[in-house]
């Protein structure tokens, strides 16, 4: 048994016109979850919107019809430095309780970087409302200018993700630089961990940390899969084509020896992925379920192309196959397909990706596609 994943409906949750934005990108970063502790079926997205406003918020759109149309809910606002959430924004929600946190509350980290880019900080916000307010809960690391392999000073750190590990602690990933003048580091994947929901956090544990300056691990993404374990993706930048690796962990927090690259996702034949992955997990597809891996480009390929997800269907042992991805765009343009985002919804029935994709030579919207998951 197998997927198969249908397109079945695609449209575009926010473009911006060029006199809307301070940045001509205008938009990138999309990432989507199902509320599925509400008194309503929803989903909310949040990106990188570069709005001419200062300080810049992290917009929260809802929709309410499946994906279908999407509206802005809610704002975060950088309520602890005022310098606004400028990158990186991540969202999850609770299926359980949590220190004094009750399963439907909402999780959010972001960057929170002044406009003379001058330090980065990862900042955790709580929302016990479904998304309509927000409240600043914690700052979760702090970093120095968001400017890549800045080795005479300190580095800046970027791209966190959430979740939970195997004892119900809050966990933050992220890309670190700070550790660049330390064992001949580039930039690594480490993690942090709370046991009272976020209010304070625990010493930086390496993941993913690479002997070599050149290599830089990058952009981690973690989803609880079928045997109850942890399936953690990531770039390698640095790598032939910014490959896509992976590492499987028990716990959620031990992922073996961090100066261990992990295992390159691939097909039979050799195909591969790079840069800036996304995984999630469906429970059709056999029974095992289903691991749907996709990043911004295919073993190196540039140009307008449908692209591929790669998908295993044996808790990440093997080799991967190949399913046509659900949007297209121009990879001869840096920032489209900039880390989409994706989320399995609708009691496990349906797909929804989410894409910066051309307006332009230069401006980005987000768009969307949704699909449906059947077995075959």
């Amino acid at each position: 048994m197998s997927l198969k994943i249908v397109k079945d409906a695609a449209g575009i949750i926010f473009a911006p016109t060029k006199e809307q934005v301070g940045d001509p990108t205008g938009c990138m970063y999309p990432r989507v979850i199902e509320l599925k502790h509400s008194n309503e079926k929803a989903l909310l997205a949040t990106f990188e919107n570069y709005s001419k406003e200062e300080p810049p918020f992290a917009p929260i759109y809802k929709s309410i019809d499946g994906g279908i149309s999407w509206e802005l809910f809610s704002k975060i606002e950088d309520t602890k430095n005022g310098y606004g959430m400028r990158f990186q924004p991540v969202l999850m929600e609770l299926d359980q309780d949590i220190a004094d946190l009750k399963k439907g509350t909402l999780l959010f980290a972001g960057n929170s970087i002044p406009s003379n880019m001058t330090s980065t900080e990862l900042l955790f916000f709580i929302s016990k409302d479904h998304g309509k307010t927000w409240e600043f809960r914690s700052s979760v690391a702090k970093g120095g200018a968001p400017v890549e392999q800045n080795f005479e000073s300190l580095g800046p750190i970027w791209e966190p993700f959430i979740y939970l590990n195997k004892k119900g602690e809050i966990v933050i990933m992220f890309s670190d630089e700070r550790l660049h003048n330390q064992e001949n580091y580039n930039q690594v994947l480490v993690l942090v961990k709370s046991s009272d929901g976020g209010k304070t956090w625990g010493k930086e544990k390496l993941v993913v940390a690479l002997k070599d300056k050149k290599l830089r691990p990058g952009m981690p993404i973690v989803t609880s899969i079928a045997n109850g374990k942890y399936f953690l993706c990531y770039e390698i930048v640095g790598t032939l084509c910014n490959d896509i690796y992976y590492k499987i962990s028990e716990d959620g927090e031990n992922f073996g020896d961090p100066a261990d690259f992990g295992t390159r996702a691939e097909t039979e034949d050799g195909f591969y992925l790079g840069s800036m992955p996304y995984c999630t997990y469906a429970q059709k597809g056999g029974e095992n379920g289903t691991i749907i891996l996709q990043a911004k480009r295919d073993s190196g390929e540039i140009g307008l192309n449908l692209g591929s997800f790669l998908v295993n269907y044996n808790n990440g042992e093997g080799k991967w196959e190949r399913i046509p991805l659900l949007i297209e765009y121009d990879n001869r343009i840096l920032q489209t397909g900039w880390s989409k985002g994706m989320a399995v919804f609708d009691n496990g029935n349906k797909l929804i990706m989410l894409s910066p994709v051309q307006t332009n030579s230069t401006l980005m919207h987000i768009a969307y596609a949704i699909a449906k998951l059947e077995e075959k």
